[in-house]
């Protein structure tokens, strides 16, 4: 059995990465879209602020599909590249979307829990 190597370990270790921030991602988005099921008065700026969230959620969900659907193939081709085009950029764009959306819907619920 050949021995792993550092590139195709760091490559896994991304992609378990990526994939646990995604699915986070998208139980953040389906938790605070049942907010719209509850009966809260939502506030001028709590909508602006949810919105928001789910607008950074959203990009973080498709760009982090994006490169984790990149690691099959650098796996097939031999090739484990961490600094490859098709998986560094949407990753990066995925983590920092990922955050904000968090950063934004954590400061839409005092939005929300102040004008009750």
């Amino acid at each position: 059995m050949a021995e792993e190597t550092k590139e195709a370990k760091s490559l896994a270790s991304a992609a378990e990465v990526l994939k646990a921030t995604l699915a986070v991602a998208t139980g953040t988005l389906v938790f605070s879209a049942g907010l719209l099921k509850e009966n809260i008065h939502l506030s001028c700026l709590g909508k602006w602020l949810l919105g928001i969230s789910w607008f950074c959620l959203g990009i973080s969900i498709v760009t982090g599909s994006i490169a984790h659907l990149r690691v099959p193939v650098m796996i097939a081709e031999d090739r484990p590249d961490i600094h490859d085009k098709w998986f560094k950029s949407p990753g990066q764009i995925h983590h920092i979307a990922f955050i904000l959306g968090v950063i934004f819907l954590g400061a839409a619920m005092i939005a929300i829990l102040a004008t009750k």
